[in-house]
């Protein structure tokens, strides 16, 4: 689908959305039910990243290293508004945020059924910052050169949307009750577009953390979330799901042997933590299947033109962050 087409697409379905909801909000509920919640908060984060040997066997500069830690700060800000009903909720807002990786903003819209059903779409803008030849974020890749054609810093930004849906499902209910037993499993799909303001369709392109192309791609899988008895350790979550492009033509023919509709499988597990009554952090890690190449060493620029043998299981990354709300 071209970039114009899927812009065509995204503010009708966001007013086809309006209207359902506007019309279950006036047919299903009374004015008495109906309470209107606006809210704004904004969020400071620390976040640790350590990247095992695995994540750093094609780095141009740390390839000999066995891992590579560092921690950057980030900020977020939220404004919310959510008009709660009996059986529909409408929620809307939109969110600015500033990290290690780039700027970016986002505009979102959902529909929540009796607090289990949730559908929403979401409008995304952003740049990325330009690390250089250790960790690119920023640029277009060359095919001739085996190699990114950086960026420079606020001339190029990547866009988008996303269409999303979650279900919750709370197996509490089904268990005897106790402290044990708070357990909730949720399940989620996304389907998003993308696409970069310097790359032209067919090339691939990264603003931010992952090889990108002008296209669509789409994640499904679920979260068990099991919520503990400890003051210190409130609660633990396991996530799985499974990610990709839905269309390989999206790419150039130079990227056949890369095999762009591989599926990613990633599993993540996570630990909440509350350090005190200000400060919350989170810490997980994911392990995940990937494409295993031909090459077992090479550039990483050269990655987009290996010819993938098979798959592998490898831990990615352990990343622990810590937030306060002000």
């Amino acid at each position: 689908m071209e970039t114009s087409t899927a812009c065509h697409i995204f503010p009708k379905l966001l007013v086809a959305v309006l209207f359902c909801v506007s019309t279950a909000l006036a047919s299903g509920q009374g004015k008495a039910e109906d309470t209107l919640q606006i809210s704004q908060e904004n969020i400071l984060s620390i976040v640790a990243i350590v990247l095992p040997h695995n994540s750093l066997k094609n780095s141009e500069t740390l390839h000999n290293w066995p891992f590579f830690a560092f921690a950057a700060p980030a900020w977020t800000s939220n404004f919310r508004l959510q008009q709660n009903g009996k059986l529909v909720t409408l929620k809307g807002g939109t969110a600015g945020d500033v990290n290690f990786a780039g700027l970016g903003v986002k505009l979102d819209v959902a529909v929540e059924l009796i607090h289990l059903l949730e559908v929403g779409m979401e409008a995304n803008g952003g740049t990325a910052i330009n690390y250089g030849e250790t960790a690119t974020f920023m640029g277009v890749y060359d095919i001739e050169k085996r190699d990114y054609r950086q960026d420079v810093v606020f001339t190029e930004y990547s866009y988008g949307f996303a269409y999303k849906a979650s279900l919750t499902l709370p197996l509490l209910v089904l268990l005897p009750k106790s402290d044990w037993t708070k357990i909730i499993l949720k399940a989620s799909g996304e389907y998003a577009y993308s696409a970069y303001t310097g790359a032209s369709d067919g090339e691939v392109w990264k603003a931010g953390n992952g090889n990108m192309v002008n296209g669509f791609r789409y994640k499904c899988g679920g979260t068990l979330i099991y919520m503990l008895p400890f003051e210190r350790v409130p609660m633990a979550m396991l996530a799985a799901n499974v990610s990709g492009f839905k269309h390989a033509y999206d790419f150039d023919p130079a990227y056949k042997d890369y095999n762009p509709g591989f599926k990613t499988v990633n599993i993540i597990p996570m630990v909440s933590i509350k350090v005190n009554d200000t400060w919350n952090g989170m810490l997980m890690a994911t392990i995940s299947r990937d494409r295993r190449y031909e090459n077992n060493r090479y550039k990483t620029s050269e990655e987009l033109l290996q010819k993938q043998v098979g798959t592998e299981w490898d831990l990615r990354t352990v990343m622990c962050i810590f937030t306060r709300k002000f």
